[in-house]
């Protein structure tokens, strides 16, 4: 199974419509990590015709109205901000934002992070007693703290993401906010593989995991 992933950058290669039907035939979904704008989440999904599921990025803003109703700000595409959804016999989950370096929306201190993902719990141990896990893939806008971060406060990792890995194990964690070191920037944390999708990546499922 093909996946999509993309963040941060609009891919100027993938406006060109005819080209991106053709390069990208066989995507069943795509997975957004934040900081892009509507009209290009709006544009992959019409022109591929899959869902999309997103979190918001820290420069990615709603008004308080639209925040409170859970609503998209990209019509079509599902924010999947503290859920987790079966989709494709795949438990997807989602956490907005990055570490809070001043006031604004999706910006979060460690603690109000750690909140989050407690919302998520029930979720979760209800996915492991179904499906036996909790999750496959997680999608986070910042990067956990040491894997793919950088040391100045608006770019530094989650330590509570560390934390969801050792107890959650999701087969991938997928992030944006960061410039990648290289093309293909991907770790490995204990039994996660955690990939820096800026700007955009197509990632292969084995059908193992499904």
């Amino acid at each position: 199974m093909k996946i999509l992933t993309i963040s941060d950058s609009v891919e100027k290669s993938l406006l060109k419509e005819d080209l991106l039907r053709e390069k990208y035939r066989g995507i069943r979904f795509i997975l957004g990590c934040g900081d892009l704008p509507p009209y290009y989440l709006e544009y992959l999904i019409n022109s591929l015709n899959i869902p999309l599921f997103y979190v918001p990025g820290n420069h990615d803003e709603q008004s308080h109205q639209s925040q409170l109703m859970k609503k998209s700000f990209a019509q079509g595409c599902k924010n999947i901000d503290q859920e987790v959804i079966l989709f494709k016999g795949l438990l997807i989950g989602g956490l907005a934002g990055s570490l809070r370096y001043k006031k604004g929306e999706y910006l979060y201190t460690e603690a109000q992070m750690k909140q989050k993902i407690f919302s998520m719990i029930p979720r979760l141990m209800l996915n492991k007693i179904k499906f036996n896990r909790y999750i496959d893939i997680l999608i986070t806008h910042a990067p956990p703290y040491g894997i793919h971060d950088q040391t100045d406060l608006p770019h530094r990792g989650f330590k509570t993401f560390l934390s969801f890995i050792k107890l959650f194990k999701p087969t991938y964690l997928i992030h944006g906010h960061t410039m990648p070191k290289k093309r293909n920037e991907l770790s490995h944390y204990r039994s996660t593989t955690v990939i820096n999708t800026n700007h955009y990546k197509i990632l292969e499922i084995k059908n193992a995991l499904i």
